[in-house]
């Protein structure tokens, strides 16, 4: 079923936000992820980083528009890693933390 024009509006403002926002970011297959576990991964982030999972083709657009506003950010990289089933986890915090908290679950 097809987003609403005003779902992926405030898609794009959050991903454009978490964009600006964090500076590092994990990205994440979530192939045999259960909702309950994702919930688990989402629960132990809390105050250290943010999940943002969606449709690939606008993960790839929303990332263009960012770059268009922002030429030279190091997130056009993440343009070709939206392939098959990902995520982004996005912080500001210490990598090992919150690999950690995503290994344990």
């Amino acid at each position: 079923m097809p987003l609403s024009p005003e779902r992926k509006a405030e898609y794009f403002e959050k991903f454009k936000a978490l964009l600006s926002t964090y500076s590092k970011c994990f990205i994440v297959e979530i192939d045999n992820v259960g909702s309950m576990q994702l919930q688990m991964t989402r629960k132990g982030l809390r105050g250290k980083g943010e999940v943002l999972m969606g449709k690939n083709t606008m993960m790839r657009k929303c990332i263009r528009e960012f770059m268009e506003e922002n030429p030279g950010h190091p997130a056009e990289q993440l343009i070709s890693t939206c392939r098959g089933n990902v995520g982004f986890v996005f912080t500001n915090g210490d990598l090992g933390e919150v690999r950690e908290v995503l290994e344990s679950n």
